[in-house]
């Protein structure tokens, strides 16, 4: 095994990671929490937020926006490089530039001196536009993952 192929696995893992928790996000943790009453899901999301940014989907979430270009430009498969654009704009432009803001607006609303209404209004200004997002880069996440499966499979 090259350095190649070691680059190329770590590529498409990270990729693969990240593709599952977005998709388990979207089938499962998303569904479940529009079940909930609007304060217990704004106390959800904002913990989710808070501990999601840790070392290991740090290192998967970036190390998939650097290996996947990174494997493409060693490889020179248009399968890669096109893994590497659905990434970096459609997961990580998206992540950046649509769902971080929105949960930074969430992350210091100030639940325990709110009122209902103004739950209810915070959590219909997040809600709505963070799932949008979410169902864009997800949908990107899975494109990619396919893609560096497919650089994988059949190589160019």
């Amino acid at each position: 095994m090259t350095i190649t192929h070691i680059i190329l696995i770590l590529a498409t893992v990270s990729t693969g990671l990240i593709t599952g928790l977005l998709f388990g996000f979207l089938i499962a943790i998303n569904p479940a929490f529009t079940r909930l009453p609007d304060a217990p899901y704004i106390v959800a999301m904002q913990a989710i937020n808070r501990v999601i940014v840790n070392p290991l989907f740090i290192l998967n979430f970036l190390g998939a926006g650097i290996l996947l270009p990174l494997a493409a430009f060693i490889q020179g498969s248009w399968w890669l490089w096109l893994a590497a654009a659905l990434y970096a704009f459609g997961v990580l432009g998206v992540t950046i530039g649509g769902n971080i803001p929105l949960n930074n607006v969430l992350d210091k609303f100030p639940l325990d001196t709110a009122t209902p209404e103004a739950a209810a209004s915070a959590r219909a200004a997040f809600a709505s536009t963070w799932n949008k997002w979410h169902v864009i880069r997800t949908c990107a996440a899975l494109l990619a993952f396919i893609s560096a499966v497919a650089a994988c499979v059949y190589g160019k």
